[in-house]
């Protein structure tokens, strides 16, 4: 475990303040959540995926979907890609600021035109559904569809229903 050398003072709440440099260093946003665990007499505060506690039940999702409907989906928790059918690859990697974008601002978008998203420093071009998880006001991550065709309006209505499908399999109580 590395020292940080920073020393904060617990308040009478038993908050303390994780400092900017930290949470820039580790990707840590406000509003996300932190698992915490003691050992020995240490505590140890780890950033907290819900989407990857459930990484088993997605897949499963996405393949009984991607069987049926030959799609090709990509599926991120806050910060990386959870899920891919089409390129295995990109699993863990990050996800580029655009689609960082998205879930900060929960936003459902259609990319009728030809865009570009960097997986692991591989450019991927085609179309693009984006729909947010969300389950009660937190934003999990996104399902992503792509397609070298244009998406059609039933598609992203469909894919609407799987991401509900999926926080109702991950939703938190």
């Amino acid at each position: 475990m590395k020292s940080t050398g920073v020393i904060r003072r617990i308040d009478e709440l038993g908050r303390i303040v994780l400092p900017k440099e930290i949470r820039r260093h580790l990707g840590i946003r406000e509003g996300e959540n932190l698992e915490i665990f003691v050992e020995d007499d240490r505590v140890i505060l780890k950033k907290y995926s819900k989407i990857k506690d459930y990484r088993d039940t997605i897949g499963m999702i996405c393949e009984l979907v991607t069987s049926v409907y030959d799609m090709n989906l990509i599926v991120t928790d806050r910060d990386r890609v959870v899920y891919s059918n089409q390129f295995p690859e990109f699993l863990n990697t990050e996800l580029d600021k655009k689609l960082l974008g998205y879930i900060h601002n929960r936003e459902s978008v259609v990319k009728n035109e030809l865009q570009t998203y960097t997986f692991n420093k591989e450019e991927v071009n085609g179309y693009f559904f984006i729909q947010p998880i969300i389950s009660s006001t937190d934003c999990l991550g996104l399902l992503l569809l792509y397609s070298k065709e244009p998406i059609k309006e039933e598609t992203s209505l469909f894919l609407k229903f799987v991401s509900n499908l999926i926080v109702s399999k991950v939703d938190i109580s």
